[in-house]
């Protein structure tokens, strides 16, 4: 599955790539034949995805960090809530389409009426003579039309209306993208946390093996008079304490599971294992190069710029409606009291002038051009933001690598130290004391190391999302690169 950059994104480009893996389709959906005034860089093809069948779900024992990601986008309510919305603007294009189409009605009837002439003003009184009195009888009258009328000229009021709609599900397309990509971050995030917790519960499970085993010694040498009583009684509370950190650490996996089901946009209980890996791939940090990948990808940069300018068609619209309109119209009808009917047509012409609203076209005009302006605001702010994020995600990615080597250093520097404090205890030069502040460094060690790596990590994943790259090949990559260290 792959997903493009903020002009293909979701919808693919026009030429209909697809977002496959059996999740969900990228089809393309012509608008149909367009009027010649339309050709000015609104393309007038435009895919969308359509959200794929959903099946029953399926937890593997073992769950990847692709597949937590494949899950997302295939079952998230969010992602699909997106791509509806996406789907409904789209429909809006064909409604301002229409307005270029001839609209045809047909109608027919029938009546059971009496005949009685109705004296209108105006007929002489000399005519009333003439007239058949009133009665009662009824007869039979039928009747059936089909009418047509087209707009042949509005001055841009169509014209705009259309490139409204298809600016606006452009925006749409690229939310719906950005909505993914925070989904999916999100997931790596939630993934990367539950890693992190599972390996601090390993962490927490050795400290209490080795709080069990000094507390055996402490014990055995209570026995054979070389250690105090002391000694004892600290070996028990360290293992206490060791087990109450290991039911926090046990507790915290429980609760990233959860939020990883949550991130997924799923519920379940299966109780599945994932990936921990105290390896990682560097990401190269060039702030200059990244900036400039964020302001080309970013799709809710694309998006608030897709909304400026369905904004702007608006404010057009709204100047051609003080434009008049000109149409056609024509009918045929056929009406009688009896079979055969008799048939009439006609054809004409229509113009339509606004001359006075009440000045609401006046201040719909003005409501269009501060909203166009609301919307440039917008725009500069989204890029604002952009450059502050990205920076921010570099300081955060060179302080986690960082920690990264002070922690390894740290680790191996508190295994040499157990190993002198031990050592010393061993043979009766050293003490109780410093044994148990070396064991607790080392467990301190270890799970600073695991915080390390994977605070790490999900500074990478943050930085791949403000930038504008997809996640999931991202993710791909990084595995593609660990099989080919393996080999």
């Amino acid at each position: 599955m792959k997903i493009g950059r903020a002009t293909r994104a979701l919808l693919g480009d026009c030429g209909g790539k697809q977002l496959s893996a059996g999740i969900l389709l990228a089809s393309a959906m012509v608008l149909g034949p367009v009027a010649p005034s339309m050709a000015d860089n609104v393309s007038p093809t435009t895919p969308i995805i359509a959200p794929s069948k959903e099946a029953s779900l399926v937890i593997p024992r073992h769950l990847s960090l692709l597949q937590a990601m494949e899950i997302t986008i295939e079952r998230h309510p969010q992602y699909k809530q997106a791509i509806h919305t996406a789907q409904a603007n789209k429909e809006i294009i064909g409604e301002a389409f229409s307005n270029y189409l001839p609209h045809l009605s047909a109608g027919a009837g029938y009546n059971y009426e009496t005949g009685n002439f109705v004296i209108s003003p105006g007929i002489p009184a000399s005519f009333l003579s003439f007239l058949i009195p009133n009665s009662n009888q009824g007869y039979d009258f039928y009747q059936a039309s089909f009418n047509l009328t087209e707009t042949v000229f509005t001055f841009g009021q169509r014209i705009t209306q259309l490139r409204q709609a298809k600016y606006a599900y452009k925006s749409s397309v690229d939310q719906a993208q950005w909505t993914l990509y925070n989904l999916l971050y999100g997931v790596e995030s939630a993934y990367d946390t539950l890693a992190q917790n599972l390996l601090l519960v390993d962490a927490a499970k050795k400290t209490v093996d080795d709080y069990k085993a000094q507390l055996q010694v402490a014990e055995a040498e209570f026995q054979i008079g070389m250690a105090a009583k002391f000694d004892v009684l600290n070996a028990r509370v360290n293992l206490s304490n060791a087990k109450l950190n290991l039911i926090t650490a046990e507790n915290n996996v429980t609760t990233s599971r959860v939020a990883l089901n949550n991130a997924m946009g799923i519920e379940t209980n299966v109780s599945y294992s994932v990936d921990t890996d105290l390896t990682f791939v560097p990401f190269d940090a060039d702030a200059t190069k990244l900036i400039h990948m964020a302001l080309e990808n970013r799709p809710d940069l694309s998006s608030a710029v897709n909304q400026k300018l369905a904004d702007l068609q608006n404010e057009r619209y709204y100047e051609s409606t003080f434009m008049p309109s000109i149409g056609m119209t024509g009918g045929y009808t056929y009406a009688s009291m009896f079979f055969p009917l008799t048939y009439n047509w006609s054809v004409g012409a229509t113009i339509s002038v606004p001359i006075f609203s009440g000045f609401l076209t006046v201040h719909q005009e003005r409501q269009a051009q501060k909203t166009t302006l609301a919307a440039r605001d917008a725009e500069e702010n989204v890029r604002v933001g952009i450059v502050s994020a990205i920076r921010q995600d570099i300081a955060n990615l060179q302080t986690a690598m960082q920690r990264v080597r002070t922690t390894q250093d740290l680790l191996a520097q508190a295994k040499e130290s157990l190993r002198l404090a031990a050592g010393q205890y061993q043979v009766g030069v050293g003490s109780a004391v410093a044994l148990t502040q070396a064991e607790a460094d080392l467990a301190a060690a270890r799970a600073q190391v695991v915080q390390a790596v994977y605070g790490y990590k999900i500074a990478r994943a943050a930085l791949i999302k403000d930038v504008g790259l997809d996640p999931l090949s991202q993710a791909r990559s990084r595995k593609s690169m660990n099989e080919e260290r393996v080999k």
